[in-house]
């Protein structure tokens, strides 16, 4: 494997979880959610740097698991939007041109996950984890009257990680600061200046943590994944 850097995007706010602390920082099994994934790419050799996106008092946390390792950990500042997030990672960049970003609310990848879909990045300069929709999706105006039943062969629920090569994240990003544009992944950065973009694979069990009925499935798959090993 070629190395590679990672942003992790740990400051979101979390306001439909309806606590007092960000949902990445709630605790799933002794451990806060961020971790989990941060903890994966910590057993990657082929990691060199990692820049979290995180509030200061939040360090400590990803401080004192990274330090066995001889990694070169940084910190940035969360940003209004998830892309100045992203933008104030990058930022921080120096050694690998190709760029990891993964949510640390997404806890459960693992290590061949995450090498697929870099891979894809080293072949394509741009990839996204994902899987197909399961249920059937409708398109509707602003009265909710649906307009269009997409097909569903062709359509792709994204998740993270997403790879993309440093410079084209910084040609994505000139693009929606001059059109003044919000995107909602990064990968759409690179669609929008007309490079493609390719998708990889994952997990139904890659889930999001949002709301509490998220937790409740993370704490359940927590449980399954310590039954599996007992096995």
């Amino acid at each position: 494997m070629k190395p590679f850097s990672v942003v992790y995007l740990s400051g979101g706010v979390g306001t439909r979880m309806r606590r007092e602390i960000p949902k990445q920082y709630l605790i799933i099994d002794s451990k806060p959610i961020a971790l989990y994934g941060f903890e994966c790419f910590l057993t990657l050799p082929e990691v060199e740097e990692i820049v979290v996106v995180c509030e200061e008092k939040y360090e400590n946390f990803f401080n004192s698991l990274a330090q066995p390792r001889s990694i070169h950990l940084q910190f940035a500042r969360p940003g209004d939007r998830r892309q100045d997030s992203v933008l104030s990672g990058i930022q921080k960049l120096k050694n690998n041109p190709l760029v990891c970003i993964h949510d640390s609310a997404r806890p459960f990848i693992d290590k061949d996950l995450v090498r697929r879909v870099v891979n894809a990045g080293h072949e394509h300069n741009a990839a996204t984890v994902g899987m197909p929709v399961k249920m059937t999706i409708k398109k509707c105006d602003a009265l909710k009257m649906v307009t269009e039943t997409p097909q569903r062969d062709f359509l792709w629920e994204i998740q993270t990680p997403q790879v993309v090569r440093l410079d084209l994240l910084k040609e994505g990003f000139e693009f929606v600061k001059k059109h003044q544009q919000t995107v909602t992944d990064d990968v759409s950065l690179v669609e929008l200046i007309g490079k493609p973009v390719q998708l990889v694979e994952g997990s139904y069990f890659n889930i999001k943590i949002t709301t509490p009925e998220d937790l409740v499935t993370a704490e359940q798959f927590v449980t399954m994944r310590k039954s599996d090993a007992l096995l």
